[in-house]
């Protein structure tokens, strides 16, 4: 096993999640969370949530106690997951996600903004195209850089920008989008500070709940993109997309076994409401992921997105 990825480490989990089969996702995790030592928080609280699933509230707490000893923290936001509602309301289970918290705030005060940077040939105009990615909810600026690298591969400046809102050690959220912008236009003005970007060729991009936030930028015009990407588009308000945009183009990739796919759709009604020009492509066995063929859907997305009008 030690040759699998954490991408096929974590399919495999779920897919056992999915048909209610806890013990054998837990026996999974258990046997193979040690592959992936940098995952440990994550991998730690799917062991806690999947022994809650199985009723086994005392190794819960052992697993928890063990995480924090080992530096690990999580948000209070993190411990509403369902899968944790048999022992949510233990004592013990309290405390824990005090002593939690008290790690979460004093990480957070440190908190500082961070991006990594993909860097294509030095373009022959001399300006480059920028297109700004946003990870997934619980990602960070890592998350999918070896599916943007595509982008860099045809001559795009890629920014892979990170939030400032944690949900635990190494992963973020966009959940408040006005500190997102915030974040945005600072890794903007910043890039641009360093790099000669052509203002004609700029694209936000993102995948999950990082592509709701890349739409919403590009709505409220913070930035001056040309358009979007929406890869796994989730975002739970569509309210926030309500803003008329003639002038936006955005293009989805889709996946028909996308549990977000509903809040996807419902996104691109509230956008066609607004007047935003929006195509999309559509993967039949695709889930919550990037297509194994991204390069291609970035081809057709930059075509759609810079298309002269007719």
């Amino acid at each position: 096993m030690e040759s699998m990825t954490f991408r096929e480490f974590s399919d495999q989990m779920m897919r056992f999640y999915t048909n209610g089969k806890y013990a054998n996702a837990l026996q999974f995790v258990e046997q193979n969370a040690g592959c992936f030592p940098e995952q440990s928080v994550l991998t730690t609280f799917w062991k806690m949530c999947l022994l809650s699933l199985c009723n086994r509230p005392d190794d819960v707490m052992s697993v928890f106690r063990q995480g924090l000893d080992q530096g690990l923290w999580w948000g209070t936001t993190q411990f509403q997951d369902s899968d944790l509602n048999a022992v949510r309301e233990l004592p013990e289970f309290k405390h824990l996600m005090e002593l939690s918290q008290e790690k979460y705030e004093k990480a957070r005060a440190h908190i500082q903004r961070d991006h990594a940077l993909l860097l294509p040939e030095p373009p022959v105009s001399g300006r480059y195209p920028l297109i700004i990615t946003l990870h997934g909810h619980s990602g960070n600026k890592s998350s999918n850089l070896k599916d943007w690298d595509a982008a860099r591969v045809r001559g795009w400046l890629v920014l892979c920008v990170q939030s400032t809102q944690p949900l635990f050690s190494g992963a973020y959220s966009w959940d408040d989008p006005v500190v997102g912008l915030a974040d945005l236009h600072f890794y903007y003005e910043q890039v641009s500070q360093q790099y000669p970007i052509d203002p004609q060729r700029v694209v936000i991009a993102g995948f999950s709940q990082g592509s709701g936030m890349a739409i919403y930028a590009a709505i409220k015009g913070n930035l001056p993109v040309r358009g979007f990407i929406g890869i796994g588009t989730w975002w739970p308000d569509t309210s926030i997309f309500a803003d008329k945009r003639k002038d936006l183009r955005g293009y989805f990739v889709i996946g028909e076994k996308d549990h977000a796919l509903g809040q996807t759709r419902a996104i691109q009604d509230t956008l066609r409401r607004s007047d935003v020009q929006i195509a999309e492509e559509l993967h039949p066995d695709l889930g919550h992921a990037f297509p194994a063929d991204f390069a291609q859907s970035f081809d057709k997305a930059i075509d759609f997105i810079f298309k002269e009008p007719e």
